[in-house]
């Protein structure tokens, strides 16, 4: 432990003095603590320091007087009187790393930041950790960005799950079990906080309870189960949506922006309407054989009443505001710019800091010993294989933090020596780290735009999904959420229709006369179906798929993915997707059927989470073993199976295409 009076202050003395010549940048600090320490789980890294922040400085003049954990949120206290407060409200035994941390040494460079205007650096971790109190290999990752910038986190139970310190102490838990597999799984679209914890809940529990189905298999002792929460809100209830209508100047531009638009297009129509279309129409009507027909449904009073008051431009502005109004409540593309631009960064960032941190201890363990670390390899051992669970944006999110982690990985390969293997047989492509590789992806229900898996486009998801040894495909074609929904709100923002239009979590197995593949992966796109696979697809990356069709799929209690055991063709299409819409739409006012279209698979009592669980605690590179139970798991019920090939480069486009 590094001695206090060693490091020099960057400050005078304290208590630190609030800024007398500038009290709006005093309440701006003021609010910014604040929002920390509300926003942070109690005894975690960041809350710490603001905290001691708060605490160095006296309670200012005019402000309420308030409390934090039942002591003052701020004191005018010594670097070791802050100590003693935070340690005090502590349990040691339950916060062992707070404990150990927190000293004066810790306190004193908290404050030298806060001085020198580095604290932003100093907090920035955008990630909290937390342990299940319930199951020991069982833990949360939660990113600190909120769902509104005017709406405050809602942090996981704290009866249930016990926040650490940072990752490094998530590290070292890793390290004492030696840890050897971690699986992380991400939810996708309109899935709150709330909903979340309950559901990943209910799925640590299941993977726990041994079940006759996966032959009685539970979590291993050396495997880990993180879930991973990114902020996404519920639609037309969720407070962020309306939270920010407090700013009356944007919605007034907003709207004249909208009213302009409306005033440009439906002063063309009106026009359109008034000196082309009616008098053709009025020409057309002096032909011998329509006059009676136009006099007897008195026409030119009609089209005079049609162009009159020139009502075109107020109903297209009304019709445009309901259109927007309704597109920003359903939340889709407010969840969706979340999860790539805040999910997706804070899940890379765990994973680079949480092997800089396994990195360390390694380095701190082989000083120890007395090893000459220039000259240290990496065992074996100390890999951590990952398998990476996303549903529905959750997949999107997934191959979004692959792309950001794959240009890391590529600098490990020319790094590490060539006896530093993480494991024997191992490609160096699938490492995302010195001490992390990827093992299996497996995706339900993704909503990633099937037009990614082409050739001749260098795109991030071909580039993600090659690095994973296994991929797993969980799909729908009755998955009325991704076939309509994502459709229209992608319309405005994908690059071709095409992409808008067709998911990869639509894919089906459609059933042909090959007694050797029975199954070929075909999409719906109304009532007509097309190949997955087209002459420009990346075949390579079709052929990696190991395919489950979960279509027909629903459980004893109602629920699953479907509720209409009718069989896809023509005619019945349609007809499908209305039931289930229907029911879909009454087991979410009245949870009754508990169906759940888009998201049934982790659904416990599902044959499809008995398949999760089998993939999730299986650790064999036995794929004909996996692909043998799987087709245990799947008799007697509507799944369909298709697994995974070794790719080999036909010669012609049309031979790939008869394989596939």
């Amino acid at each position: 432990m590094v001695c206090a009076m060693t490091i020099s202050r960057l400050y005078s003395k304290l208590p630190l003095t609030w800024k007398p010549d500038n009290p709006m940048q005093n309440l701006n600090d003021q609010r910014w603590l604040a929002s920390i320490v509300r926003n942070a789980a109690p005894f975690t890294d960041w809350w710490a320091k603001a905290r001691i922040v708060q605490l160095a400085y006296p309670h200012p003049e005019g402000a309420i007087a308030s409390k934090t954990l039942g002591v003052s949120t701020y004191g005018g206290l010594s670097e070791q009187e802050i100590v003693e407060t935070l340690q005090n409200c502590c349990d040691s035994e339950l916060y062992p790393e707070f404990a150990r941390r927190v000293n004066e040494t810790y306190v004193i460079k908290t404050l030298n930041d806060w001085k020198a205007y580095q604290f932003t650096q100093a907090i920035s971790r955008n990630f909290e950790v937390y342990a299940d109190r319930h199951h020991p290999n069982v833990f949360l990752v939660v990113s600190t960005a909120a769902v509104s910038l005017n709406v405050d986190r809602i942090l996981p139970p704290t009866e249930r799950f016990r926040p650490l310190f940072n990752v490094d102490e998530f590290a070292k838990m890793i390290r004492q079990r030696n840890i050897r597999h971690l699986t992380l799984r991400t939810h996708g679209y309109s899935n709150p906080a709330q909903s979340f914890y309950r559901s990943f809940c209910n799925e640590a529990g299941a993977l726990y309870r041994a079940d006759a189905r996966t032959q009685g298999r539970t979590l291993p002792e050396d495997h880990l189960y993180v879930g991973y929460h990114w902020p996404s809100e519920q639609p037309v209830t969720s407070p962020g949506l309306w939270s920010d209508y407090h700013y009356p100047g944007i919605i007034f531009k907003f709207l004249l922006a909208l009213s302009g638009l409306a005033g440009i297009v439906g002063t063309a129509l009106y026009f359109l309407l008034q000196f082309i279309v009616v008098p053709a129409l009025r020409a057309l009507s002096q032909l011998p054989n329509l006059a009676p027909l136009w006099e007897q449904l008195n026409y030119d009073e009609t089209i005079a009443y049609a162009v009159r008051g020139y009502w075109l431009v107020p109903t297209t502005f009304m019709l445009w505001l309901i259109a927007f109004l309704l597109l920003r409540i359903v939340v889709y593309q407010r969840d969706r710019y979340r999860s790539v631009h805040y999910g997706s960064p804070d899940l890379a960032e765990f994973f680079w800091r949480l092997d800089h941190a396994l990195e360390r201890l390694a380095f701190l363990s082989k000083s120890a010993d007395s090893v000459n670390v220039s000259t240290a390899t990496l065992q074996p051992q100390s890999a951590l294989s990952v398998n990476l669970v996303g549903h529905s944006m959750g997949g999107l999110l997934l191959v979004n933090m692959l792309r950001t982690l794959s240009e890391h990985g590529r600098d490990l390969q020319g790094s590490l020596k060539p006896d530093a293997v993480l494991d024997p047989g191992e490609d160096t492509m699938s490492q995302i780290g010195h001490h992390l590789y990827l093992d299996k992806l497996i995706l339900a229900s993704p909503d990633i735009p099937l037009e990614f898996l082409r050739e001749g486009r260098n795109n991030y998801v071909r580039s993600a999904m090659r690095r994973c040894r296994r991929i797993y495909l969980m799909s729908s074609d009755r998955d009325i959420v991704l076939r309509y929904m994502s459709t229209v709100g992608n319309w405005f923002t994908e690059p071709s229709l095409q992409m808008a239009g067709m998911r990869l979590g639509n894919v089906y197995l459609k059933r042909v006369n090959d007694l050797t593949n029975p199954y070929r992966p075909y999409l719906r796109i109304m009532i007509n179906s097309r190949r997955a696979v087209q002459p420009t697809s990346s075949y390579e990356l079709f052929n990696k798929f190991n395919y489950l069709d979960c279509s027909e799929m629903s459980s004893k209690t109602g629920g699953g993915v479907n509720s209409v055991p009718l069989p896809l063709n023509p005619l019945t299409a349609l007809l499908i997707d209305f039931l289930n819409t229907l029911i879909y739409i009454v087991s979410s006012i009245l949870p009754i059927a508990q169906l759940d279209v888009h998201g049934g698979y982790f659904q416990t009592d599902t044959v499809a989470f008995k398949i999760l669980k089998l993939l999730i605690i299986t650790h064999t590179n036995d794929d004909e073993m996996i692909k043998a139970e799987i087709e245990q798991l799947i008799q007697n019920t509507p799944i369909r199976f298709l697994p995974s090939k070794p790719w080999k480069m036909p010669n012609a486009p049309e031979s790939i295409q008869e394989q596939l």
